[in-house]
């Protein structure tokens, strides 16, 4: 064999070497990402169920009739009783 032909094939199984160990890299980036993806779509899903929570809650406290329930209970307050209003013109 002659010298050309050799080095031919030890720079083929260079180059062969070379992109398998790409190959393995790559995926295991690939794989990396998506373990990624994976975590911080169930983070968005956690996330959107707690804003679900916080704007009943919200609802629940901005509505006539709680922001009057807690006003009775802890400020003790009533609601005022109607007056007649008098005219003095008649």
């Amino acid at each position: 064999m002659s010298n050309l032909k050799i080095y031919t094939i030890c720079v083929l199984i260079i180059l062969n070497i070379i992109l398998s160990f790409s190959i393995i890299w790559l995926e295991h980036l690939t794989r990396s990402q998506f373990r990624s993806l994976q975590s911080l779509s169930n983070q968005k899903y956690e996330l959107k169920n707690e804003w679900k929570k916080t704007r009943i809650i919200e609802s629940r406290y901005t509505s006539h009739s709680g922001i009057e329930a807690r006003a009775v209970k802890y400020l003790n307050m009533s609601i005022p009783k109607k007056r007649v209003l008098i005219n003095i013109n008649d």
